[in-house]
């Protein structure tokens, strides 16, 4: 059966060729509601965002799914004015797909009053910093995180497995270059940590 009748395509560099139409009651409005923005980097997907930012911040939603530099979108989601609804996570042929649906709007929460308690207890002991549990958000997503979703988890042993283990390689050399370098590998197994501790505790 013919589509043509219901959709229409469109060859674009990212949203550009989305138009702004007038509506019956004459209002101008952008020809769609939703994106659907997929299989691509992080970087580029704010890239496209931001090219064609007036049009995206008209849409009531839309899904985004970044292979790459995925805390850099959560932040950037943030930035613009939108939040997370929801999030879901596969693994498929030994890779992992984060996506995640985006509203308008901050989500009304407040997330430092909405932490579950053994979390709140180490931020009170000063034993993680706030900003600590935020980065920790923005890397493995929220929505995750409290849905202990399985697949976050097998995807949390596995970076700690493959950091480790760089880091004792980078253990056996002695340069100031390898120092460094492990200090920042040692930051990142805190936040993985961080993020499967999530999976140590019952939750609400």
């Amino acid at each position: 059966k013919r589509l043509s009748t219901y959709i229409e395509t469109r060859l674009s560099d990212g949203a550009k060729e989305i138009r702004f139409v007038k509506d019956e009651q004459g209002k101008e409005r952008l020809e769609v509601q939703a994106a659907l923005i997929a299989g691509m980097g992080g970087r580029l997907m704010i890239q496209i965002v931001k090219d064609s930012l007036v049009k995206f911040q008209t849409m009531d939603e839309f899904v985004l799914q970044p292979q790459s530099e995925i805390a850099k979108v959560r932040e950037f989601v943030r930035e613009i004015g939108y939040h997370i609804e929801k999030e879901d996570m596969i693994l498929e042929d030994g890779k992992f797909y984060p996506m995640m649906k985006v509203v308008k709007g901050a989500d009304g929460l407040n997330w430092s009053v909405n932490l579950p308690k053994w979390l709140m207890e180490k931020v009170e002991a000063g034993e993680w910093k706030e900003s600590e549990v935020q980065e920790v958000f923005d890397e493995y997503g929220e929505h995750l995180l409290r849905g202990q979703h399985p697949t976050l988890s097998q995807y949390l042993q596995k970076e700690r497995e493959l950091y480790q283990g760089i880091l004792k390689n980078l253990r056996q050399l002695d340069t100031v270059k390898s120092e460094l370098r492990q200090q920042e590998i040692r930051q990142k197994l805190k936040m993985i940590d961080m993020g499967l501790e999530w999976f140590k505790h019952e939750m609400q």
